[in-house]
């Protein structure tokens, strides 16, 4: 007998990739600028001369103290391979829990093993860009600071690396048990209850012996 609706993996790997398409939209990086920074580049705006200088010292005292950026700004495509994986592993679960209908039907054990590779990659993709950062390697390099959007991202492609293992797993048939036949007696039962009626009437009046006088 084949089970019907997903398995406890499926919405688990679905949640995971849920979870890595929408960091894409948290920030990713950061770098705060200090305020001896500031006050340096404050100070050599000053040595502008005239009007130059003092929009220099203007663009300089507009600047934010954090910078943030986005997944969708400094992946340089891996964004996109991101959630082009997020997307297809939930149309696998769709597929696998019958939501285009009888003619397009997943396997859902093949559904967790495509999404378990799928969020197997994201994990080693998004590590990559946890180890190296934007602009590795140049001055200021150690400013970048990691945002919690690639957190999010590196524990939905776990999530979803495990929840595929474990709807990869092999379902067990539910074994058929037959209804058991209604209880009913033997030939004798009906006959039974009668005798018993019949057996319970008054006893007679006549006298024993009396039918056999004449």
């Amino acid at each position: 007998m084949e089970q019907q609706g997903l398995r406890t993996g499926h919405l688990i790997a679905l949640c995971g990739a849920v979870a890595a398409l929408t960091s894409l939209w948290r920030p990713w990086y950061s770098v705060d600028l200090p305020p001896a920074f500031r006050d340096a580049l404050s100070g050599e705006a000053s040595q502008a001369p005239g009007a130059l200088g003092q929009i220099a010292q203007g663009l300089i005292s507009a600047l934010p103290s954090r910078i943030q950026a986005s997944g969708w700004r400094e992946l340089q495509g891996a964004d996109v391979a991101l959630c082009v994986g997020a997307l297809a592993i939930v149309v696998l679960m769709l597929g696998a829990a019958g939501a285009f209908g009888g003619a397009v039907r997943i396997d859902r054990a093949a559904a967790g093993r495509i999404s378990g590779a799928l969020g197997a990659a994201g994990t080693v993709l998004v590590g990559w860009h946890v180890a190296v950062k934007p602009g590795a390697g140049a001055p200021g390099a150690d400013m970048v600071k990691l945002g919690g959007g690639i957190w999010i991202a590196l524990a939905g492609c776990v999530v979803t690396t495990i929840g595929g293992l474990m709807a990869a797993i092999p379902e067990k048939p539910v074994p058929f048990s037959p209804a058991p036949p209604p209880a009913f007696g033997g030939p004798g039962s009906a006959a039974e209850p009668a005798q018993q009626a019949l057996s319970v009437g008054p006893p007679s009046s006549r006298p024993p012996g009396a039918g056999l006088a004449g």
